[in-house]
């Protein structure tokens, strides 16, 4: 039985045990317009991306995320950025363009781009360095359905490893791709339709073991946010965000100790603006969006909650310190509470914040009910990136025990070299 049968097994069940990608994991017990709970939800939406719909009169928002045992690349919306609903998958087959039996789609991207919706996505095979790549698929709405466009590069293209996690970004009316997990955070120029790369254009922007490269522009500086340590060990990840900034888009990066990101070769090595509490473990992976007052929010996922060991979407606000550094959610933790995306008004001493640090954690959650609307050809495979980082929402849901189970636990911190 392989590993894509195995995970349609074990992981259907727990994601229906848990409740499915299907409406917000904010809490109700004091619901109030004024403020939200984390985690904001739906389970299972790892390496989240979020974009605002740009078609005319619309106030909708849609997030994407790492394939579950139900979806291939499962697409949430929300009206405020805090309550999210599950609606569909982006894509309803997998991409033709490989042929592994346990190739996962994951780490999606989104942006409109020339008129169109483009969805970066990862493809590749679990521990392997299997040639991934980069692929694309695009639609006239953020809703889907998506068209698969092939693959925009592979390894075998660039002559690195790991050729996943994109990030797309236009600097200056040049479009570029900025990737890597495991072997290095890189960035490549793409041609004017985004869809292919430029041949000799490759540059380095931060050093091994660090993935989810995702580039904000503030402050005069560009700031790369990015993720290291331990994912998909559910309660064991060691996962958090660092930090670098440039003044030029393709680097050189530095972090607030004046070190080099490409001099950073171990886990949490950098300085984190964001990990863990008792509360949410392996806060990472992240994508930030500006929302109408010109205010930051960080999304991203965390591996597992006080609650339950299943990967779940999180918000919180990001702040400027004196020097421009970020201050991710007041102190550099995942948020309880905080204030609504959008009011305008932000005081991490008011009521409506409170930290994970310092919250009691609760007895019980709401209890998100299923509410697949669709069934897509495949369901979910094995997949990842370097030592464990990236693996898919639905194989995180699992636990350790069906991790191992699966043949994925032996490798994450024994062996490097049996990593991505």
């Amino acid at each position: 039985m392989d590993r894509r049968s195995v995970l349609k097994t074990i992981g259907s069940g727990a994601v229906a045990a848990t409740g499915t990608v299907a409406t917000s994991g904010a809490a109700a017990a004091d619901e109030s317009d004024e403020h939200y709970h984390n985690p904001v939800g739906p389970i299972g939406f790892g390496d989240v991306t979020v974009i605002q719909d740009q078609r005319e009169d619309s106030d909708t928002y849609y997030a994407y995320g790492t394939e579950t045992p139900k979806d291939i690349v499962p697409i949430a919306q929300s009206e405020d950025l805090a309550n999210w609903e599950y609606i569909a998958p982006a894509l309803e087959e997998y991409p033709d363009w490989r042929d592994e039996d346990d190739a996962g789609v994951w780490a999606p991207d989104i942006n409109y781009y020339d008129g169109k919706y483009h969805l970066y996505y990862s493809y590749s095979t679990w521990g392997s360095q299997n040639n991934p790549g980069i692929g694309l698929a695009t639609a006239d709405s953020p809703d889907g359905p998506f068209e698969d466009q092939g693959p925009v590069f592979r390894n075998e293209d660039l002559g690195m490893t790991n050729c996943i996690d994109g990030e797309f970004r236009v600097v200056d009316g040049t479009p570029y791709m900025v990737w890597g997990s495991w072997f290095g955070i890189h960035g490549v120029e793409l041609t004017e339709s985004a869809d292919d790369y430029v041949e000799g254009t490759d540059f380095h922007l931060a050093g091994d073991k660090r993935e989810g490269g995702m580039i904000v522009e503030e402050n005069g500086y560009y700031y790369l946010f990015y993720s290291t340590g331990h994912c998909c060990d559910g309660y064991d990840s060691t996962y958090e965000v660092e930090v670098g900034r440039a003044e030029e888009f393709t680097g050189p990066y530095y972090n607030q100790d004046g070190t080099d990101l490409r001099d950073l070769n171990e886990h949490n090595s950098g300085v984190a603006v964001l990990s863990a509490t008792d509360r949410f473990t392996g806060p990472g992976h992240n994508t930030a969006y500006r929302d109408e007052n010109g205010d930051w929010w960080l999304f991203y996922h965390v591996e597992a909650t006080a609650q339950r060991e299943v990967r779940t979407m999180m918000v919180d606000r990001v702040q400027w310190d004196d020097d421009d550094w970020p201050v991710v959610a007041c102190n550099g933790h995942p948020s309880a509470k905080s204030p609504m995306p959008g009011s305008g008004e932000f005081d991490c001493e008011s009521a409506a914040f409170e930290s994970s640090v310092a919250a009691d954690t609760p007895t019980a959650t709401s209890s998100p009910t299923e509410t697949s609307t669709s069934t897509p050809a495949e369901t979910a495979t094995s997949s990842g990136t370097g030592d464990g980082m990236s693996i898919l929402g639905g194989v995180a849901a699992l636990g350790g025990a069906a991790v191992g189970a699966l043949g994925f636990g032996d490798s994450r911190g024994a062996d490097d070299s049996d990593s991505e």
